[in-house]
């Protein structure tokens, strides 16, 4: 099987092609990795924020000194520590860059000694890298090697596919069935969409799912709240701008006042050292239309002292009233058993086809997204069809720039549609190498960058009710686009021209596809080569270098004016989207599938590429990126079904290339015979994995460990409630304040002692504490808090217990309502002087009912007398403290202590409760 020149897709310069890619890619690799080594240790904040950032009981080890020892120090950490640190979400990524590793490693110590050989003696003489190839074999009898390599290929896909999905099940299991993630609101709740309207309340709800194991606990219907959002988000912007205001007038303050002099710093106008002076003092013009020099001018301090006071007022009125505002159609139904939401959430609910379904389980508080809560069912339907129609117009128009990238890497065809470009190819083999090795690879790479922001707003858009589930949805579409644009269409182009002819050809005859990539995959293999070589070191070497976040670390500081400023820099771990991450590997695996048979050369790239991205996400995971919800790795299965797709097409390539073969009938028959049992493997996967994805089987709740392990866990009680928080059997409970760091979180011993949300009553009262509504059981708690505000120390010191029962239940019954309707009044956190601004600002601020505090930061004088902000950051980010008034809220993943602290203190019980 020999080709012409022209036909060769400029493999003539392959050669110098893979050459210099191999050259560039190693300084690269070189380059990016050695940098990492010596800038480790200079920026916490950018290369192990995760040591500090994150609650203690997920940080990971400290890193040794020394070089080298750090990396065998965190291949060293067990798989049980690294789920405990990182989670199972980016665990799973790490299971699925092992499979990689050793999938191909294995075929590659089987496959590259046989195929190079074969490939080479005694046959064609095709020019460049193409030699490598399968297209440069002519005895058929010998694609009986690449038939039998293929099998083993499939078998090893098969073996650990289903190999590595076992023991993410049981790793998925035990996580879910963690006393830890059990006790947490969002185990036991399920979210209920297109709710009919004479079913949507409270009471018809409760009793329509009390019917499974131990009831109800709690009903959230969801709510419209007209502005209340906009205008939480409006004081919350005007607290930051009082607070950049403030700070910003005491450093001028302490400027000023170094030009002057005396003792007292009493200036000309009579002004005390606690006095803002009139000419530095702040301010700035107030108008709706955001241009210079419109509208009055105003005190800024003043200003915003006003604004937010309105605000407040305006704000807490709303929440009161937020039990009023108009339903939508969907709600959250709490469970008192894990078990009962696993089991509502696979029941038919009503007798209506698309009514209360689908419903979805362990959504967390903080995945929620809040603008898709009143979509129904089939609106949901139109909408995910209208989002794959778009999805797939984009997909083929991006074939457009990626063909082009394609034709830059083979010169010889483009020049054929732009001549003036023939002067390239009369340039040096190493530049000409250069220009089709390198450039079309990043050129590439930058196009693929650019797709997934259109995927996220059209999986938004598709009504997903979670955050977590839209980079899933992402997940598979970025796949599809990489897959298509990247892969098939960089294999049917060899430049402009040949994919216009072979459009052609698709066009009248569909099933020639098969033959056209078979013919055109060797010699479209050194593209991918180069390709999978970029992506080994270029894509690795950046993610672990992080060059532009190193910079930014030495750039924003200068830009930070308040303490909040300083905390968030500090204390901000950079995300990592699954949705994106996880696509480039898969490809690349698919990649390796499609060509480990073929070009044999792009196995050890792709060994490479698994290795370093190992290494790679195994540092980050430890020590840099975090994640704000877990899916309990429900994206490896998505993972493994790109596995599948990429075997399929090896297979039918490898068909349609033993199909042009007159003499390889019987190979073409063996892979016909390895793509059914590839069928049957996934059909089989799917039967057998697919519901252990998403629920818990029923039998696993009687399984002893787990009894054991919630018996161990409830008799550990630090705290009593009172006397008067007993259940419905009159038996009293016991309420522990241990750590729990899961998202939405909170101690569950405490919530079955709290009358107001466990007694079974079907018919509540508003007035009573019984009312499975969280809006009315919300405002019963904090009834009880009002009432304790009124006691003396002392009485508050005997209630305390109860004081934080109730406010750890309070913490529970806000889990899924929308933020905006318990967002409290914000802090204002401003820097202790030693002029006496802050203070005199503090008491200005509780005159008008502001939360103001200084807690942990405070000015101090440089050696000029310049005034520096700094914050004690080993309290408030290395013990976890927190910031004044930053509490968690029940949406945000954190302590549920912390929670209670702020209730203390933002009800003046810190004097007199001081076991936080």
């Amino acid at each position: 099987m020999s080709d012409t020149k022209d036909d060769q897709f400029g493999a003539d310069n392959s050669t110098s092609t893979f050459t210099s890619a191999l050259w560039f890619n190693a300084v690269l690799a070189i380059g990016f990795f050695g940098a990492f080594t010596v800038l480790r240790t200079t920026r916490p904040q950018t290369y192990a924020p995760r040591t500090y950032a994150v609650p203690k009981e997920k940080r990971p080890p400290p890193i040794p000194k020394g070089f080298g020892r750090w990396i065998l120090a965190i291949f060293k950490i067990s798989d049980d520590d690294l789920i405990k640190t990182m989670g199972l979400d980016r665990f799973m990524v790490l299971k699925f860059l092992r499979m990689g590793i050793i999938t191909f490693s294995i075929y590659s110590v089987v496959a590259i000694p046989i195929l190079f050989p074969i490939n080479t003696i005694g046959q064609g003489s095709l020019p460049g890298l193409t030699y490598l190839t399968m297209g440069n074999v002519i005895d058929d009898n010998r694609t009986w090697a690449h038939c039998l390599l293929a099998v083993i290929l499939s078998g090893l896909v098969w073996y650990y596919t289903f190999r590595e999905t076992r023991i993410y099940i049981k790793l998925r299991r035990k996580f879910l069935l963690s006393p830890d993630y059990a006790d947490s609101v969002a185990a036991r709740t399920i979210y209920v969409p297109s709710i009919p309207a004479d079913v949507n309340n409270a009471e018809t709800l409760e009793r329509i799912f009390s019917k499974f194991p131990g009831g109800v606990r709690r009903v959230w219907l969801n709510r419209r709240l007209e502005d209340l959002p906009e205008l939480v988000e409006e004081r919350q912007k005007a607290a930051l701008s009082l607070e950049t205001t403030i700070t910003k007038a005491i450093l001028a303050t302490y400027k000023h006042n170094m030009k002057m002099s005396g003792s007292n710093r009493i200036d000309e106008e009579g002004l005390t050292e606690s006095d803002i002076p009139e000419t530095i003092r702040p301010k700035h013009r107030d108008s709706s239309i955001p241009l210079p020099c419109f509208g009055r001018k105003v005190d800024s301090i003043n200003f915003y002292h006003d604004k937010i006071k309105e605000l407040n007022e305006s704000v807490t009125e709303k929440q009161n009233e937020s039990h009023n505002f108009a339903q939508v159609n969907s709600a959250f139904i709490e469970f008192n058993e894990q078990a009962a939401a696993h089991m509502a959430a696979q029941s038919l609910m009503h007798k209506e086809s698309m009514q209360m379904a689908p419903r979805y389980i362990q959504i967390a508080p903080s995945d929620i997204i809040w603008e898709n809560m009143n979509i129904k069912s089939y609106e949901r339907m139109i909408r995910r069809f209208v989002s794959i129609s778009c999805t797939t117009v984009i997909i083929i128009f991006w074939a457009v720039p990626v063909v082009f990238v394609q034709a830059v890497a083979n010169i010889n065809e483009l020049a054929k549609v732009l001549p003036f470009l023939s002067v390239i190819n009369e340039l040096d083999p190493t530049i000409v190498g250069i220009i089709q090795g390198i450039l079309p690879a990043v050129a590439l790479a930058i196009l693929i960058s650019l797709v997934p922001v259109i995927f996220t707003l059209f999986s938004t858009k598709e009504g997903i009710p979670q955050k977590s589930f839209v980079q899933l949805s992402v997940l598979h579409k970025f796949f599809f686009f990489q897959l298509i644009d990247v892969v098939l269409v960089s294999t049917l182009s060899g430049g402009a021209l040949a994919m216009v002819e072979q459009l052609q050809t698709i066009a009248t005859n569909p099933f020639g596809i098969i033959n056209t990539l078979s013919e055109n995959l060797p010699k479209a293999s050194t593209f991918f080569i180069t390709f999978v070589m970029l992506q080994s070191t270029n894509s690795s070497g950046q993610a672990m270098l992080q060059l532009v976040p190193y910079l930014l670390s030495y750039v924003f500081p200068m830009f930070a004016t308040t303490p909040r400023d300083i905390y968030t820099q500090k204390k901000t771990c950079p995300n990592i989207n699954l949705g994106t991450l996880i696509p480039a590997q898969t490809v690349i695996f698919v990649l390796g599938l499609e060509y480990g048979v073929i070009a044999p050369l792009i196995l050890p790239f792709v060994c490479l590429f698994f290795m370093l991205q190992y290494f790679v996400y195994l540092y980050q995971f430890l020590y840099v990126y975090e994640i704000p919800f877990e899916t309990a790795g429900r994206a490896f299965p998505r993972a493994i079904r790109h596995i599948y797709i990429g075997l399929f097409i090896s297979q039918l390539t490898l068909i349609g290339l033993f199909g042009i073969r007159t003499g390889a009938r019987g190979q073409m028959g063996v892979i016909i015979a390895t793509l059914v049992c590839t069928a049957f493997a996934l059909y089989y996967y799917d039967r057998a994995f697919k519901p252990l994805f998403k629920y818990l089987p029923i039998s696993v709740f009687d399984d002893p460990e787990i009894i054991n392990a919630k018996k161990t866990d409830a008799i550990t009680p630090d705290i009593v409630t009172s006397e008067d928080d007993v259940s419905t059997n009159g038996e009293k409970h016991v309420a522990k304040t241990s750590s729990i760091s899961d998202v939405s979180s909170y101690d569950a011993s405490f919530l079955r002692s709290a009358p107001a949300l466990n007694k079974r009553h079907t018919h509540s009262s508003a007035n009573s504490p019984t009312s499975f509504d969280a809006y009315d059981a919300r405002r019963q708690l904090l009834a009880r808090l009002e009432e304790e505000r009124g006691k003396d120390t002392e009485e508050i010191k005997k209630d305390s217990e109860r004081i934080v029962a109730t406010a750890k239940s309070l913490y529970a019954a806000e889990s899924y309502m929308h933020p905006s309707t318990y967002a409290p009044r914000p802090t204002i956190w401003i820097p202790e002087d030693d002029l006496g601004i802050t203070q005199k600002e503090t008491k200005e601020l509780q005159s008008l009912d502001i939360d103001c505090s200084s807690r942990g930061a405070a000015v101090v004088r440089n050696n000029k007398g310049k005034g520096i902000v700094t914050i004690d950051e080993e309290s408030l980010i290395n013990d976890y403290q927190g910031i004044p008034g930053s509490g968690p809220s029940a949406a945000n993943e954190s302590n549920v202590n912390n929670y209670v602290r702020v209730i203390v203190d933002s009800y003046n019980f810190a004097d007199a409760i001081t076991m936080f």
